[in-house]
């Protein structure tokens, strides 16, 4: 009687584990159907920049692809997208660098940046993992961390010299409002100006 009690235990888990299980493609199309869905989101973020150095703040997003970023530490720092163009401005230093981004359309955000990868996905209930790699790619490798609803938490990006940005959110919100002006930046006056700073080697 014990063993069978252990058998159909073993049973239940097994088919628990399968139901939660999920492929590297379904885990992408998932990740990238509840990501263009969000409407809005704000958090708090930590991120680390190729030079290893990690900035943390608040951050607030609005579909499409509108993003507003302000680092408190360790230094203050504005990023600022509207979906065309980029803002990067630091108070400290009085710069701010503009990037301009794909005029006319929408880049797609994370969702689009992570098609085209060979991906594995591992975790379940609890959330999951998704691993992308590609050889074309400027990141050759891209981790991503979501939770059950395929929410994301975190990811890693690793480029091709082994150099690695990476950031993570938490205390998100996806209810709270978020308003459209907060997205065209104003240069405050007396401040330097670089143009396309991204482009620059």
């Amino acid at each position: 009687m014990k063993k069978l009690k252990i058998s159909v235990i073993l049973m239940l888990v097994g088919h628990a584990s399968f139901l939660f299980s999920v492929s590297g493609d379904e885990a992408v199309v998932k990740f990238q159907a509840r990501m263009r869905q969000l409407p809005r989101l704000t958090g708090v973020i930590s991120w680390t920049a190729l030079d290893g150095q990690t900035y943390s703040g608040i951050f607030k997003y609005l579909a499409p692809d509108r993003v507003y970023v302000k680092f408190t530490g360790p230094t203050e720092k504005i990023l600022v997208s509207n979906g065309q163009t980029l803002w990067i401005y630091n108070p400290g230093t009085k710069m701010c660098g503009i990037q301009e981004l794909a005029r006319g359309t929408n880049s797609g955000g994370i969702a689009a940046a992570v098609s085209g990868y060979n991906s594995i996905a591992t975790g379940g209930e609890s959330g999951y993992t998704i691993k992308l790699k590609s050889d074309e790619r400027q990141y050759r490798e891209i981790i991503l961390s979501v939770d059950p609803s395929y929410l994301l938490k975190g990811a890693i990006f690793k480029r091709e010299d082994g150099r690695i940005i990476s950031f993570s959110i938490s205390d998100t919100n996806t209810a709270v409002e978020v308003k459209e002006k907060l997205f065209n930046f104003r240069i405050p006056k007396g401040v330097q100006i670089v143009r396309n700073p991204l482009n620059m080697r």
